[in-house]
């Protein structure tokens, strides 16, 4: 359990690196994902994500969650 708390943590802390955009991240993660995504899940701006703004949104909201959770995991 412990293991999964401190992987919960490491990925939430990426996540929210991510959305806020430290050092331009973001930007690196929205051409990663123009790169990888296939060009059924692209939008007409080449990524998944209709803005950056949106993708930072995504990515702030799900940080926080896995903080949470690893946390939560952690002090059980």
């Amino acid at each position: 359990m412990f293991v999964r708390g401190v992987l919960a943590l490491i990925a939430g802390g990426a996540a929210i690196v991510v959305a806020c955009g430290y050092r331009g991240v973001d930007v690196w993660v929205w051409d990663w994902a123009d790169v990888t995504f296939s060009p059924r899940y692209r939008t007409r701006w080449g990524s998944p994500w209709k803005s950056l703004e949106r993708m930072r949104l995504q990515f702030g909201l799900m940080g926080v969650a896995l903080v949470i959770l690893g946390l939560a995991t952690m002090t059980r």
